[in-house]
C-alpha cells in the first residue's frame, strides 16, 4: 500500500501533549502541516530523484514553524524551548527529510540574534551580517543552510580563513551542507588565527572559489540535497561576517549542546510507536500493542527527563546525565523501528514501505551531531539491551 495512504491516520499518541501546550499556536500549526502536507509527501521527499521541494519549506515558513521562539513582534510565535521541541517532534515524525533541511536554518538564526543559547557573551561577537539579515532570518523569509560540521572534527582545521583586504579568503572543504539549491544563504564556519572561528553568510550557489559537489548518495534523507563544499580562495567581504566566536568556547558549548536528546529523534520514536500500536490492532497482533505500550512507557519517562534537563537546567550542568539519556533514547528508537518491521512482517521489506524509511531515519538520528561521549553512551545502551 502506498506510503501516503498508510500514514495519514496514526493511532493514539504514545506521548500525549498537555492541553496548554497542544493549544499553543505554533503546535496547532505544526500538527496541521505535519498531517496535511508532510506525511503525504514523506516518501517523495526521501527519494533523491524527487526530494524536498522549496514550496514545502515555504509552507513551513509561512506557518512560522522555523520561528517558534522568535518574538511575536518580530514575526515569530514567541514560544519557549518546550514549544519549539514539540513543533520539532511533529515535523520530524511526519517527514524527516523536510525537518532536516528546515532545521539547518536554526543556527544562523540564533547567530544573528546574539548567539546560541548558553554561549558566554564574552566569547561571541556579532558581525555586520547579523544586522543585515536579522529580520529575514527571524521570519525565515530568507532561508539559510550551514556548513559547520567539520568544526567538530579532531585534527587540523578543514576550512580556514585568512585576512584579505577588508574581508577574508576561505580555503578548505566542508563535507556536509544540506539544502543546497533549496536555501538562499549558507553559513560557513572557518578557523582563523588565534583560535577564532569565523562564520560567514554567502549566497547558496556556486561562485568563484566556491564549488558544490553532487548530492551525496545517502541511504536516508536522500532528497535533502546534501553536498560537499570546496572553498578555493573564496573571497568574502567584511559585511558577510555573521559572527566571530572563541574556538575553545565554541567546542565546549558544542559538547554540552549535543549531549541533549534531540526532539527530532523523539518525534520519530513517537511516530513509530503510534504505527506499531495501529498495526497491532489492525492485524490482530496484541503482542505488538503490548510491546508498543511498554516502549511508550519507557519512552515517556526518558522524554520527560530529557526535557526537564533541556528546559530547566543550565546547559553545562548534568552533562553525563544528558548524554546517557540521549544514548538510551537512540537505542530505544532503533529497537522500536525494528520491532515495527517485525509487526508488519514481510511487506515491511518493500522499499516503498514507511517502515524501511523509519528504520533508516533511526540510524540517521544516532550519527547526526554525534560526539565521542554520545557514541559511547549509544553503544553502552545497546550493550545493556
Amino acid at each position: 500500500m502506498p506510503d501516503a495512504a498508510r500514514t495519514v491516520s496514526p493511532a493514539a499518541d504514545p506521548f500525549p501533549t498537555a492541553d496548554d501546550l497542544a493549544a499553543h499556536p505554533a503546535v496547532v500549526a505544526a500538527a496541521g502541516v505535519a498531517a496535511d502536507v508532510l506525511e503525504p509527501q514523506a516518501a517523495a521527499a526521501d527519494d533523491p530523484s524527487r526530494g524536498v521541494p522549496r514550496s514545502t519549506l515555504d509552507t513551513i515558513t509561512q506557518a512560522g514553524l522555523l520561528s517558534v521562539t522568535v518574538p511575536v513582534d518580530e514575526g515569530g510565535h514567541g514560544g519557549g524551548q518546550r514549544e519549539e521541541a514539540e513543533v520539532v517532534e511533529r515535523l520530524a515524525g511526519a517527514c524527516g527529510a523536510t525537518w532536516f533541511v528546515g532545521t539547518q536554518h536554526r543556527t544562523p538564526q540564533l547567530m544573528s540574534r546574539g548567539g546560541p543559547r548558553g554561549m558566554p557573551a564574552e566569547a561571541f561577537r556579532a558581525g555586520p551580517a547579523a544586522d543585515g539579515h536579522r529580520a529575514g532570518l527571524a521570519t525565515a523569509t530568507t532561508q539559510a543552510g550551514i556548513a559547520v560540521a567539520h568544526l567538530r572534527r579532531h585534527g587540523p582545521p578543514a576550512v580556514t580563513a585568512e585576512p584579505h583586504g577588508t574581508g577574508w579568503r576561505l580555503h578548505g572543504r566542508s563535507d556536509w551542507c544540506t539544502g543546497w539549491g533549496l536555501v538562499d544563504l549558507v553559513m560557513i564556519g572557518a578557523a582563523a588565527a588565534g583560535d577564532r572561528l569565523l562564520f560567514v553568510l554567502v549566497p547558496a550557489r556556486p561562485a568563484p572559489g566556491l564549488e558544490a559537489g553532487d548530492p551525496l548518495p545517502l541511504s536516508v534523507m536522500g532528497g535533502t540535497r546534501t553536498v560537499a563544499l570546496t572553498m578555493d580562495g573564496l573571497e568574502v567581504d567584511g559585511g558577510s561576517v555573521l559572527s566571530e566566536v572563541d574556538g575553545e568556547s565554541y567546542r565546549r558549548h558544542d559538547l554540552a549542546r549535543t549531549a541533549n536528546a534531540t526532539p527530532a529523534s523523539i518525534g520519530l520514536l513517537r511516530r513509530i510507536l503510534s504505527e506499531m500500536d495501529r498495526q497491532g490492532s489492525a492485524r490482530g497482533r496484541p503482542e505488538a500493542n503490548e510491546l508498543a505500550a511498554a516502549m511508550a512507557e519507557r519512552g515517556r519517562q526518558l522524554r520527560d527527563e530529557a526535557y526537564a534537563l533541556l528546559t530547566g537546567v543550565p546547559l553545562f550542568e548534568r552533562v553525563p546525565e544528558r548524554v546517557a539519556l540521549r544514548g538510551e533514547l537512540a537505542a530505544l528508537t532503533v529497537r522500536a523501528a525494528q520491532a515495527l518491521v517485525a509487526t508488519r512482517s514481510g511487506s515491511a521489506l518493500l522499499s516503498s514501505s514507511p517502515e524501511q524509511r523509519w528504520a533508516r531515519e533511526a540510524a540517521f538520528h544516532m550519527v547526526q551531531a554525534q560526539t565521542d561521549p554520545v557514541r559511547r553512551a549509544q553503544l553502552d545502551a545497546f550493550g545493556r539491551g
